[in-house]
């Protein structure tokens, strides 16, 4: 196989890492089925600055919320794609077949409603894993640069083995990304929802709340942005990374669309049969002064409003998890986890797992939770199709990685959907018995902000 002659000299420590990666690529033989997988340490490097500079193939990102450990992918070694929510358990049950003996993971996603996506959504179907061919991984302080090969057969491990030796000749480590010193400005703004009908669809659910057959209803909106120029999703991601440093983050591009988010909370991890999950529902802004988020913060706790709608989830994701425990979660206080722009309540809930749950058991159990869909979950889910007039696609789906040995999910809120110069931005509010449809309205906003003040920089 000859392509383009020897790699460059290129002094920089991660092109070394390629070098050779690349000469012991060359070497790989045919194995029917078999992972073929290869690393090598490198120093510390940005991942988003990373991607941003390597546009060469579908990028992929996850980072956890305590930044322990974060995967940046370009290309794939393998694409796992479902239509609907009721295949996800053989989804996993490949995953954990294809990576038994190794290191590594899936990313990817789910849908909201468990169904393909069309329209702006269409190149995200009802769930999607990728595990990347060359793979940039920070697991506690280590970093490696990896490289991923499966095939079935001799002719697409050719072709699959020429792709990833372009990928590492066209890589780059010097982590350059496009120059543009000029900001990227809104040049138009189309809101889905105005407040005057938001207001009318909170009045009319606050009505089937006082009627007894619903609890609450997360009801969402979506915000289209027209961009002055294309957007650098991942320097725009690191923005928002940085002013909200207590969240998950990830990327995932597909067919020229690309999804993303910084969401603060957590679906489920999984380490062997340890389970952590949380209930997060309850929202107030933050204080422009210390003593005014404070008082915030005592709202939070003590606002009967907030109180309920916090208790639903945690109701709620106690019972879900009851049949796949071996004994009730030991109990634990509940406290506030911050953001830049809001604050929420929040428990963490820790538990043993019984032999044999899968990823497929907790994901069909715990999505969608209370905080992004209602209670009950049926009566909500209709309540939601009837009166949201655009999709939410991967909007509140939910996002992670996937491996026999830890899995983790957060919960795709704080999101946006880019098409270029076009993005879509979501985000959603809880109505409960005591909801204020001004209150709910200006949470909206306040969560849409957030997105904005990273954008235009």
């Amino acid at each position: 196989m000859q392509l383009r002659g020897p790699i460059p000299a290129l002094g920089d420590a991660i092109e070394r890492a390629v070098a050779r990666l690349v000469a012991e690529v060359r070497n790989w033989r045919f194995q029917d089925g078999v992972l073929l997988r290869l690393s090598e340490p490198v120093p510390e490097t940005d991942p988003l600055s990373w991607l941003q500079g390597n546009a060469i193939d579908a990028r992929i990102f996850w980072q956890n919320r305590e930044r322990t450990v974060s995967i940046a992918g370009i290309g794939a070694a393998l694409e796992l794609v479902v239509d609907s929510a009721a295949e996800h358990g053989r989804l996993l049950g490949q995953i954990n077949t294809i990576l038994e003996r190794h290191n590594t993971a899936f990313l990817g996603g789910l849908a909201f409603s468990g169904q393909n996506g069309f329209g702006e959504w269409s190149s995200f179907p009802a769930a999607r894993f990728v595990l990347p061919a060359l793979e940039l991984r920070q697991d506690d302080g280590r970093h490696h640069l990896s490289v991923n090969l499966l095939a079935q057969s001799r002719g697409e491990f050719m072709r699959m083995k020429t792709h990833l030796l372009e990928l590492l000749y066209r890589t780059s480590g010097t982590q350059r990304a496009e120059r543009d010193d000029s900001p990227t400005r809104v040049t138009q703004r189309i809101n889905d929802l105005d407040s005057t009908v938001c207001r009318g669809h909170i009045n009319e659910i606050l009505q089937r709340i006082s009627g007894g057959r619903l609890r609450k209803t997360v009801l969402a909106r979506r915000v289209e942005l027209r961009l002055s120029a294309p957007l650098l999703p991942f320097r725009v991601l690191g923005r928002w990374c940085k002013t909200n440093p207590g969240s998950f983050a990830f990327a995932m591009e597909r067919e020229g669309a690309l999804f993303m988010g910084c969401t603060p909370e957590r679906l489920y991890r999984r380490r062997g049969r340890e389970i952590l999950t949380e209930s997060l529902a309850g929202t107030v802004r933050r204080g422009s002064t210390l003593d005014e988020d404070q008082t915030m913060e005592a709202t939070l706790y003590n606002d009967p409003k907030l109180v309920r709608e916090h208790e639903l989830v945690t109701r709620f994701m106690h019972a879900q998890i009851a049949p796949w425990i071996t004994a009730s979660p030991p109990r634990e206080e509940v406290g506030i986890l911050k953001l830049d722009r809001i604050q929420h309540r929040h428990l963490p809930i820790r538990a043993t797992l019984k032999a044999g749950v899968r990823d497929a058991d907790l994901l069909r159990t715990l999505h969608p939770t209370p905080a992004i869909c209602g209670f009950p979950r049926t009566e909500a889910q209709a309540v939601i199709a009837r009166l949201e007039n655009v999709q939410r696609g991967w909007y509140s789906g939910a996002f992670g990685i996937v491996s026999p040995e830890h899995s983790e999910f957060a919960v795709a809120i704080r999101s946006a959907l880019v098409h270029h110069d076009r993005v879509f931005c979501y985000s959603g509010v809880g109505i409960v018995e005591g909801s204020d449809p001004e209150a709910e309205w200006n949470e909206l906003e306040a969560k849409i902000e957030s997105f904005l003040s990273v954008l235009e920089c």
